[in-house]
């Protein structure tokens, strides 16, 4: 009975009221539906915003890393090709604290990026370390040479002082007494000191000349190959910072500008021991400033710069 009178109450609601009925429950449904779909697409959005305030924070902090990385690289290869000259507070004011500066590349590169850094930080230790080896003949030899110039100075003066006491007993007539004796054999004595000073001093500067051609060959050299880790390591950091580069045309303009840097760097080492055996007195740092410049050694005038891209 109970289900009859069910049914016959739903049959005498009108029609007009199911379909009213059934259009709101299909507009909630489509309001409901639209509302979620925008809420969701809300959602990915501040998700994707978010996401990209991270990556640009990363990309800067990046750039900023990778700034002060490539200007401590570029100070690094200044410091090996300039070893071998310049005052040594100078040289090593272009190092300070490049350490920190590859260091932090630990912290936000890439492992390809990181090995090319370690490589190159490899390198350059063990290049300061061979360059020191090779510079200290260069200063036993500077100091060899100044001593010889002290001991070159000394016997210049006993010379004019037993010239001059020699030159007072001329005068007095006195040429015959045994102090006259006394200070011939201190003359002959000082000017032998004098020859035997300015032999050694002239050996000296010899040996002096072809250390210090090496030590600046080798500087050179040590650069140039520091240079083509730094290339890489440049090329590692461009595509950890997504910036477009045509790393095999890169490469082979580097390889083309360090072949002519070498060929470079061996015609001055020629000239530089050439120089030497015609006798030139220019020191092997003068005649590499002078080359640098584009000027001969025996020439005097304005130099033109010559730029050499590293």
């Amino acid at each position: 009975m109970l289900l009859e009178s069910a049914y016959r109450l739903l049959e005498s609601i009108p029609a007009i009221f199911y379909a009213i009925t059934t259009g709101s429950t299909i507009t909630l449904a489509g309001l409901y539906m639209q509302n979620r779909s925008e809420s969701e697409r809300n959602t990915e959005r501040l998700r994707h915003d978010a996401l990209m305030r991270d990556r640009e924070r990363e990309m800067t902090l990046k750039r900023e890393v990778y700034l002060h990385c490539a200007d401590a690289l570029a100070h690094a290869q200044d410091y090996l090709a300039a070893f071998a000259h310049g005052a040594d507070e100078r040289r090593e004011a272009l190092v300070q604290g490049i350490g920190a500066d590859l260091n932090k590349v630990h912290i936000v590169g890439s492992l390809a990026t990181v090995q090319a850094i370690v490589a190159a930080n490899e390198f350059f230790v063990r290049s300061v370390a061979d360059l020191c080896l090779t510079r200290l003949p260069v200063h036993k030899l500077r100091e060899e040479i100044h001593a010889e110039t002290q001991a070159l100075e000394r016997a210049s003066a006993r010379r004019d002082e037993a010239l001059a006491h020699l030159h007072d007993m001329d005068q007095a007539g006195t040429a015959d007494s045994a102090f006259w004796v006394v200070q011939k054999q201190v003359l002959a004595d000082a000017q032998a000191a004098i020859e035997v000073s300015t032999e050694r001093m002239r050996a000296s500067k010899a040996d002096l000349a072809a250390q210090e051609a090496r030590l600046l060959r080798e500087s050179a050299q040590a650069g140039m190959a520091f240079g083509a880790l730094v290339v890489r390591a440049n090329v590692a950091i461009r595509r950890e910072l997504e910036l477009p580069l045509d790393a095999d045309a890169y490469f082979d303009l580097m390889a083309r500008s360090q072949e002519a840097l070498a060929r470079h760097v061996d015609q001055f080492h020629n000239r530089a021991l050439a120089d030497r055996a015609g006798g030139a007195k220019d020191s092997p740092r003068q005649t590499f400033t002078r080359w640098l410049a584009g000027v001969r050694p025996d020439e005097h005038a304005s130099p033109k710069v010559r730029s050499v891209s590293l």
